[in-house]
């Protein structure tokens, strides 16, 4: 701890401690404004004094403005090269400060802007009093949130990617399932139809083989009947006697019998196969 305090020391502090409870060891003046957290080229005022001790602090400077008077304003470049010819790294600083104003970051690190040390040998030799080191911290800081940027964005893609292709997946595998439920919902109709086809097949013979004997039986027993008729007819016919025959002079009992042999002649001529298929 040094700077603007009354006793300047090394303290073997824990990570964390308030950075003004370790400036009130130090006694600091009273016109001290500010604290400094490194040394006085590479250092930066801290936002608030309560700010804590990180791995980082080795140096604590007590700020006012008799020790750091204010600086005189910033002058435009003039690139007369004084820092290029003081940087440790042989850098460019001032076509790094040209593209890190113009907020052109692609071309910082065409120049190599990450291999600055932030040392500030540029900046305190520049004739135009431009804190060059300002701009370059400006510059990283950008570069490496567009890089977050463009990380979240990659992952959000990949995501996206992976969750549409799931989907996909998906969407195929049940396409498939559709699929083959139809097939086979398809073949159990169509074996179901086969059977019933069958079926009714075998139904409508059956009865047609069922009815057969009974109508072979039934006509048989027809044709019975109808013999049975004719033989009863032919029995009555022949037991028939002549009737108005008693008073019968013996020229018309021959005239009767002659009648009567002719009708006899007549029945056995008629066969009796075409009767029975005229009765039928």
């Amino acid at each position: 701890v040094t700077g603007n305090v009354h006793e300047p020391r090394n303290y073997e502090v824990l990570i964390g401690t308030p950075m003004d409870e370790l400036l009130k060891l130090a006694t600091p003046h009273p016109d001290t404004d500010g604290i400094i957290m490194g040394g006085p080229m590479m250092g930066f005022l801290v936002p608030q004094p309560d700010v804590p001790v990180v791995k980082a602090t080795n140096c604590l400077i007590a700020h006012s403005d008799r020790l750091f008077p204010p600086k005189a304003p910033e002058m435009p470049c003039i690139r007369c090269g004084s820092c290029a010819q003081a940087c440790p790294h042989e850098l460019q600083p001032f076509e790094m400060y040209w593209f890190s104003r113009a907020k052109n970051f692609g071309k910082t690190q065409e120049y190599h802007i990450f291999d600055c040390i932030e040392c500030g040998c540029c900046s305190f030799v520049c004739p135009s009093r431009i804190p060059l080191v300002q701009y370059f911290r400006f510059a990283k800081s950008e570069i490496w949130a567009r890089e977050r940027e463009k990380n979240a964005a990659d992952q959000a893609k990949e995501r996206f990617e992976f969750k549409q292709l799931r989907e996909e997946r998906e969407k195929a595998e049940k396409a498939e399932k559709l699929a083959k439920a139809a097939a086979a919902q398809a073949a159990k109709k169509a074996a179901e139809a086969a059977a019933a086809a069958a079926a009714g097949d075998t139904a409508a013979t059956s009865p047609q083989a069922a009815d057969a004997p009974a109508i072979d039986a039934e006509k048989a027993a027809r044709q019975a009947a109808i013999q049975a008729a004719m033989e009863r007819a032919k029995a009555q016919r022949e037991a028939a006697q002549p009737k108005n025959t008693d008073n019968l002079t013996p020229d018309q009992q021959q005239a009767a019998a002659e009648i009567e042999a002719r009708r006899a002649a007549a029945r056995l001529a008629v066969p009796e196969a075409p009767a029975n298929e005229k009765s039928e």
